[in-house]
């Protein structure tokens, strides 16, 4: 469960984004959030399953995710949508913004930023870091 501990562990203070006024919390920017799973999981597969239209006007206003990649010698498939917040007028950079958005939300899944939404309420880190000390300790026994 290494990697799964390195995945939950907060980002520093200073990789943390304020969101722009009238926006909902603060973010990690794509490219950290990026780094950190290749750093902790190495290749990943990341795929656009289906971008979402608006009915009226045709235009991208989201988009369906699927990130697969490996933690802890298993293989672990999310998926996430993600939204098009302020519409650009162009349906390439909607979808990349929507790209981004379920992008993050589909890492947020595997733990990277996940203390950003969980707010006050975040645990997962101290808890697989209990969990991760115990098996270190219980193994080190039985080696002896």
């Amino acid at each position: 469960m290494r990697q799964l501990f390195e995945l939950s562990r907060k980002f520093p203070k200073e990789w943390i984004k304020k969101a722009p006024k009238g926006k909902f919390g603060n973010y990690v920017p794509h490219p950290v959030i990026t780094q950190r799973l290749l750093e902790v999981c190495g290749p990943f597969n990341w795929e656009v399953v289906e971008l979402i239209r608006q009915e009226s006007s045709g235009s991208v206003v989201g988009c369906f995710g699927k990130l697969t990649v490996e933690i802890d010698g298993k293989p672990v498939t999310v998926t996430s949508i993600g939204d098009v917040e302020h519409d650009q007028k162009n349906d390439g950079s909607n979808a990349k913004h929507a790209e981004s958005d379920a992008f993050k939300r589909c890492a947020m899944k595997l733990g990277l930023g996940l203390h950003l939404w969980a707010g006050d309420e975040y645990y997962l880190d101290k808890q697989l870091e209990k969990k991760d000390k115990k098996k270190r300790l219980t193994y080190n026994q039985l080696k002896k």
